[in-house]
């Protein structure tokens, strides 16, 4: 096993709260011990920034004091546990292997983060960087974008011929959630500003939506339901979290659609939205809290989609050297961000 450095660069938070106020660049950081059975260490390349980054730094529950941040990552193997596997295949970890993934959930509440120059974690929880893929960009699909579409579409249940609504259509989780979907011949409008028409109708919208030119949206929606052709939608998927949009669907999703949303969180599960009864008010279409499931057989399910060509472009809005981390969770915290966020860590 190559010995590594004693001390490396990692961005931390030393406390709960906003990036600006409580990440600091350490460089003398101590370098992970060495990888135990099933683990690898990897010396990360890329990091992909996420909203869920900026959440779980500013819960006091989850972000104790010194977390190093970031989940998603591409990077390469530098030293290998003993019987390190993938759990998906029995193929073997390497030395020189390019993977990515997330970090598994109780590995962040732990404080394991990935804006460092090295992390250890299980094998099974990453994937092989398939061919084609650039490094550069793995993160932004392999990390929790490409996974939280693999938990929609298996909440979904959607077919060929099936109508579905995207909302946050040209977002990081939208936009590959709009390829899929074309490939497996779901029908999809987006929704999206006028600005980002053109790229989600490139990337496989029938119908795109401006949200911004609509006195209602959603009466817009429903007279769309009425028209020849279309009918209401079978499942409705909220990238970006818009309760009306739920309280209003029964005017245009289906009595036995879903309206799925991804932005509650982990405490989703608790709002009064998904459990209000009917006959006191509640609204009468399933809604579905998904949370991403980081792990390795659903980045190698998101591998798959890119090797078949399901998905042909990962939306980047901008890459950052390791030393300006904090000016990408400023771009990222603006929500003005047009696909991916980049951290070049090596």
């Amino acid at each position: 096993m190559i010995d590594l450095p004693k001390t490396m660069k990692a961005w931390v938070a030393v406390r709960a709260g906003q990036p600006k106020d409580v990440l600091e660049l350490k460089t003398n950081w101590p370098t992970p011990a060495p990888p135990k059975t099933g683990e690898v260490t990897i010396r990360v390349s890329y990091a992909a920034l996420n909203p869920g980054d900026i959440k779980l730094m500013s819960m006091k529950v989850l972000c104790k004091k010194n977390n190093i941040a970031g989940m998603d990552f591409v990077g390469e193997v530098v030293q290998v546990g003993p019987s390190a596997s993938t759990s998906s295949s029995s193929l073997e970890m390497c030395v020189g292997m390019v993977v990515s993934s997330t970090v598994p959930m109780m590995k962040v509440w732990s404080g394991i983060g990935v804006l460092a120059d090295y992390v250890v974690l299980p094998a099974h929880a990453v994937v092989e960087k398939p061919e084609g893929l650039e490094e550069s960009v793995a993160a932004g699909l392999l990390g929790i974008v490409g996974q939280t579409n693999v938990m929609l579409l298996r909440e979904s249940n959607l077919h060929k011929g099936d109508r579905a609504l995207v909302n946050g259509a040209s977002g990081g989780v939208g936009s590959i959630l709009i390829q899929v979907l074309r490939e497996m011949g779901v029908r999809v409008t987006g929704i999206c500003s006028t600005k980002n028409e053109t790229p989600v109708r490139r990337l496989g919208a029938e119908e795109v939506v401006d949200y911004t030119v609509h006195e209602s949206l959603y009466d817009h929606l429903s007279s769309m339901s009425k028209t020849p052709g279309n009918g209401p939608f079978d499942a409705i998927f909220d990238c970006v979290g818009n309760d009306t949009l739920y309280y209003r669907s029964p005017a245009y999703l289906k009595l036995d659609g879903r309206y799925l949303s991804i932005e509650a969180g982990f405490f989703g599960s608790f709002k009064l939205i998904k459990w209000w009864p009917v006959m006191l008010g509640g609204t009468p279409r399933a809604w579905v809290n998904v949370l991403s499931k980081p792990s390795g057989s659903s980045a190698k399910e998101v591998a798959d989609w890119f090797e078949k060509g399901w998905i042909r472009e990962i939306p980047v809005d901008s890459t950052f050297e390791m030393g300006d981390a904090l000016q990408a969770f400023e771009k990222l915290a603006s929500k003005r961000a047009v696909g991916k966020i980049f951290v070049k860590v090596k």
